[in-house]
Formats: C-alpha cells, sequence, structure tokens
C-alpha cells in the first residue's frame, strides 16, 4: 500500500475512539520529517568526511587520479554501507515513522534505497582496485576483509534479484519473506565485519571507529524492536468469527477479540494479519479492515484472491487464531477537516477503505458531501452492493457512481476512468475537495493525472496502493 495525507486529526479522534498513539497536525509532522531527513543528511555528511580527515595509510603514497579514485571508492563504499543500515528501521513498521511518513512510503523508499545500494556495491570496488592496477583480489588469507566485501556484494545482488523478481523465479512468499529477512540481517553484520578489518581507518582511528560501533548498536536495537513486534502485539488476539463468500473471487472473514482488548483504529487504516489455522499458511499479510472502529466488536477483511495465499483464505474455519499487528497508514477521512468535502475513488476491491469511511461516517451522522466513484470489470465484481446502496440512502449528500469497464452496466459513464469521464463525474465537486484514490498502481497513475488537469491539486488527492 502506498499512502500519501497531509491532512490534521479531528476532535473524533480524542472524543470518539480508543486512544491510538500520536496523529501529528501536518506542521509537526513535517517539522518532525525535516528532523529526522537532516539527522539522515549529517550522517551521511559525516561518512563522506572520513576518507579527507582520517586517512588510511593506503592513501599517502597515491597522487592525483589515483588519489581520487581510491578517494571516491572509500566515500562510495561508506554510502552504501549507511544506506543499508537504514534499510531496517525503513522496513521495521515502526509505529512512529508510520504516523510521520506512511509506512508504505517508507517500504517504497526501501525499494528504491535497495537499487542505489546494489548500483554503488558494484561500482565501489572498480574506484579501490583500479589506482591498484588490477580488477581482482588475491586468494590470500591477508585479504579476507577484502574476500568479505566480495561476499557481502554477491549478497546484495541475489538479494537484490530475488525481491524484483521474486514471481519470476517461482519463490512462494511464505518461504521468500524469512529468508529476505535473514539475509538482510546477513548483510548487515558482514557490512559491520567488512568495513571494521578493510581498512586502517576504522581500526586505528577512534573516532570513525567509536562511529561505526555506534551505527551497528542502534541498527541492532531496531531489528530487536521491530522483530519483537508480534510479540509486542500479543495482547491483541482475535479469531475467526464467520468466513463467507462476498463478489467474485473474494472472500469476508471476520474477527472477534478473544479477550477484552480491541484493536484501537481509524477508518481506512489497514494492518497485518497472521492466521493459526490447519488450512492457511502464518505468514503475515497486510489488509485494508473495510470494519469501522465504530463497531468495535468485529473486525472485517474484505479479500480477493489474487495469489496462492489469499486464495486459501476461503479455507478458514471458525475459531482459528488471528495475530494482528497495527494499525498503520493515515489514508483517511478523520486527518481532514471535519466539514471538508470528499472523493472517493476505488478500483475493484480497493473499495475497502472507502467502505470503512462510509460505514464510519453513517454510524456518527456525518452528512459531509462525498462523491464515491467505483470502478470494477463488471457488476458482479462489486461487493457489498446492497449495503452501498442503503449507505446511500443513510448518508443524504452521498452520490455513487457505479464504472464498468467489461460491460455495459454504467450506461452513463462506461469504460475505463479518463479525464473526459471525470470531468463529467466531478463537475459538481469543488476542486478543495479532499480526494481519497485506491486501486491498481496504472489505473490510480492515470486517474491522478487526470485529476490534476482538471484542476484538482496535488497535495488534495491521498492514495493508497495494494502491494506491501
Amino acid at each position: 500500500m502506498d499512502t500519501v495525507n497531509d491532512g490534521v486529526a479531528m476532535s473524533v479522534l480524542e472524543n470518539d475512539l480508543p486512544p491510538l498513539g500520536p496523529f501529528f497536525k501536518a506542521g509537526t509532522r513535517r517539522l518532525m520529517a525535516a528532523g529526522l531527513i537532516l539527522a539522515m543528511l549529517i550522517l551521511i555528511a559525516a561518512a563522506l568526511a572520513i576518507p579527507f580527515y582520517f586517512e588510511s595509510p593506503s592513501m599517502w603514497y597515491k597522487f592525483g587520479v589515483a588519489k581520487t579514485s581510491l578517494r571516491i571508492g572509500k566515500v562510495l563504499g561508506l554510502v552504501a554501507g549507511l544506506l543499508i543500515l537504514l534499510q531496517i528501521p525503513l522496513a521495521g513498521r515502526l509505529k512512529l515513522l508510520d504516523r510521520i511518513f506512511s509506512l508504505p512510503l517508507l517500504m517504497r523508499q526501501h525499494r528504491w534505497h535497495a537499487w542505489i545500494i546494489a548500483l554503488i556495491a558494484l561500482v565501489h570496488p572498480l574506484f579501490i582496485l583500479l589506482p591498484e592496477g588490477k580488477l581482482t583480489v588475491a586468494l590470500e588469507m591477508r585479504y579476507w576483509p577484502e574476500w568479505i566485501g566480495v561476499g557481502l556484494l554477491a549478497v546484495i545482488l541475489a538479494q537484490l534479484i530475488s525481491s524484483c523478481w521474486r514471481r519470476r523465479l517461482h519463490l512462494a512468499f511464505h518461504i521468500w519473506l524469512p529468508v529476505h529477512r535473514s539475509v538482510g540481517l546477513l548483510i548487515a553484520v558482514l557490512l559491520v565485519i567488512h568495513v571494521g578489518y578493510v581498512s586502517e581507518t576504522f581500526i586505528d582511528a577512534g573516532p570513525p571507529r567509536l562511529g561505526l560501533l555506534a551505527a551497528a548498536a542502534a541498527t541492532a536495537l531496531v531489528w530487536l524492536w521491530a522483530r519483537t513486534g508480534w510479540l509486542r502485539a500479543g495482547g491483541i488476539r482475535y479469531r475467526v468469527a464467520a468466513v463467507a463468500p462476498v463478489g467474485v473471487d473474494c472472500t469476508r472473514v471476520e474477527l472477534a477479540p478473544l479477550n477484552k482488548n480491541h484493536l484501537a483504529y481509524i477508518p481506512g487504516q489497514f494492518v497485518f494479519v497472521a492466521f493459526r489455522s490447519a488450512q492457511v499458511s502464518r505468514e503475515p499479510h497486510a489488509f485494508t479492515l473495510s470494519s469501522t472502529p465504530s463497531r468495535p466488536e468485529t473486525l472485517q477483511l474484505t479479500i480477493r484472491a489474487c495469489g496462492d495465499w489469499t486464495a486459501t483464505l476461503a479455507r478458514l474455519s471458525v475459531g482459528d487464531q488471528a495475530m494482528i499487528q497495527g494499525p498503520y497508514g493515515r489514508f483517511s477521512h478523520l486527518l481532514t477537516p471535519p466539514r471538508r468535502e470528499l472523493i472517493l475513488i476505488a478500483g475493484g476491491i480497493g473499495i475497502t477503505p472507502m467502505l470503512s469511511m462510509l460505514r464510519f461516517m453513517s454510524d456518527r451522522g456525518d452528512d459531509r458531501p462525498v462523491t464515491l466513484v467505483w470502478s470494477n470489470r463488471s457488476r458482479a465484481d462489486m461487493v457489498y452492493a446492497d449495503e452501498l446502496d442503503d449507505l446511500e440512502t443513510k448518508l443524504t449528500d452521498l452520490h455513487l457512481v457505479p464504472i464498468f469497464t467489461r460491460s455495459a452496466g454504467s450506461v452513463e459513464y462506461p469504460g475505463r476512468l479518463n479525464r473526459a469521464s471525470l470531468g463529467l463525474i466531478l463537475d459538481h465537486c469543488g476542486r478543495n475537495a479532499a480526494i481519497f484514490l485506491c486501486g491498481p498502481p496504472s489505473m490510480m497513475r492515470q486517474v491522478k493525472r487526470a485529476l490534476i488537469g482538471l484542476g484538482f491539486s496535488s497535495r488534495c488527492i491521498f492514495t493508497e496502493a495494494f502491494g506491501l
């Protein structure tokens, strides 16, 4: 999922819902985000300075292009190393970072960092070896730190390839995920060993060595905190109360709490769920809650079968246990001003966060103007169609516009959403409306471009894409 949201929390968060932890106002979020980014830039600057202020003996006898090449190689290596250590907090599901940046944005950054790290890791040894007039490392014991580096490069490339082309390599997710995490830890360990022993700078110079040890310790603590997340979430346990088909290839899973601890969330957020079932494997997956926090007795997941694991969810049995970690995300109308007009645009099963918001609005008597545009292949693909008709009756200012891309079910606006059809559908909407967009990535890119072309500001468009 990918979420962007810059709204402010309304008072309902304080008065009508259980405590959730901090939801920062836009100004506070920007200030905290700027502080964290500045801290990261300072760390990178400090890494860049090490080859200049703490020269290793290998640089004392280099001059001109050779010395510049060696220095560039060392700088690149240190930057790549710092980015590797930052990968752990980026993918660690840390709630504080989720509140500031949103977890989907962090995961997207995690993926971009992986490509940058691989590119730098490939170039780094070239700048180091070329001044020596060679492209290989001698197979001798005294060069063991360099060979650790060679192994580190191989593992980084293997990690990138297995992650980006997992489906093409036919790697099952429930096997790939724990291996990916273990290899990530291995990369961090190999990095610390390689950096700590490959250069006299980190062997003899006090500040660089202390900095390396501090970075390693901080990374280890973050890793431990991230990996014990399920233990800390152990107090929130649910059981499967009902399993039923809904729509085409969709399953509705109702969860009831096993104790007095209920999950505190706001409409539109998502959670990670791991089931303890004889029919479904236990690896966690991320799903948006289609239920509303105004009805805390149950959690509802509405899941479309789009892979091997999701296809097995229909086999869940009543009584199977479910572990919940979360909630995450900032994709919610409650983080916008209370009376602001809403435009909800969903593609297929992307209706789930919209449904959560609309159910909450109905229960709270929120009568702000809402336009819901929902694109499906055909009418048979719609889930909760009857309930949405009821919500349109209860929410007197809700305008529902169904779109069908593969049938004539939508006479007025047939086909895929584009600038022309959106211009007609949203002609009555104010250009300062808050727009929530959720669906397949290609659909969202096209719709967002069309909305901006129609005069809506990109700052008013909040997105969430499935794919965490």
